[in-house]
């Protein structure tokens, strides 16, 4: 299943500042772990590009914000790590129930999401995201620390703490594929990207609070803090993923 995900890929050369980038990029080896948390509806919409993205929502007024940390240790660009901070949002639905998305999304491990923040620790991991996909990306510090119950996840830039993000591990008992289709703005276009995953050990919980974030006063953490984000609602524990970033297979009006 997992061995032959990224077995016979067609990568072509796209130019990037400064030289040129093999896409899709190749994950070969990914750990990632992610919490999802509650926050206001009203604060999530002012991270968004456009009206034509609506936030999905749980209860009335309350959406959610994502946080995932990723260790890629072995790609086609090189190692790298990465950290993303998100809105699950989907572009001018027909319908906007509550409940429904967001189940469906975790259900099915298929998720829908605005990119508002995405460190990296590589300057091409950098340059390829900001100059193909329009991911705002920034060069971070990011260190991972795996105790027997739980992942911890921090993030700082020129040695100022941003967030922590903390994630209890679930058993990693499922064989499965994912999907996270990223929304991000360039050339005055949303593109929508399908990054495609599997993973042989994946782990999640829909117990309350098994994801906590610590915040630091950089001007990323005071957003953070003036979105509010509550309680999380899902974790994910995924201690060994492959994944395929394409380029973008849509481009939207804003």
């Amino acid at each position: 299943m997992e061995g032959l995900f990224l077995e016979e890929v067609e990568q072509k050369e796209v130019a990037i500042s400064g030289g040129s980038c093999a896409v899709p990029v190749l994950y070969r080896e990914v750990f990632a772990v992610a919490g999802i948390f509650l926050a206001p509806t009203l604060k999530l919409r002012d991270l968004l590009p456009t009206s034509k993205l609506v936030p999905v929502e749980v209860m009335p007024g309350k959406g959610l914000l994502a946080v995932m940390a990723f260790d890629y240790r072995d790609t086609s660009i090189g190692p790298y790590r990465e950290m993303g901070i998100a809105v699950p949002a989907r572009y001018r639905p027909r319908l906007n129930p509550m409940l429904i998305p967001p189940l469906r999304m975790a259900a099915s491990l298929t998720f829908e999401a605005f990119v508002w923040q995405l460190p990296v620790t590589t300057d091409i991991a950098l340059r390829a995201g900001v100059d193909i996909w329009g991911y705002p990306k920034f060069l971070g510090e990011i260190e991972f620390e795996e105790g027997d119950k739980a992942v911890t996840c921090t993030l700082k830039e020129k040695g100022e703490h941003i967030l922590t993000l903390e994630v209890r591990k679930s058993p990693p008992r499922m064989k499965t594929y994912f999907d996270l289709n990223t929304y991000t703005v360039k050339d005055r276009e949303l593109l929508l990207t399908p990054i495609r995953g599997i993973s042989t050990s994946l782990g999640r919980s829909f117990i309350p609070g098994t994801a906590r974030i610590a915040l630091g006063e950089h001007g990323i953490s005071r957003k953070i803090r003036e979105i509010a984000p509550g309680k999380s609602i899902h974790s994910l524990y995924i201690p060994r993923a492959r994944m395929l970033l394409p380029e973008a297979e849509r481009r939207l009006a804003l």
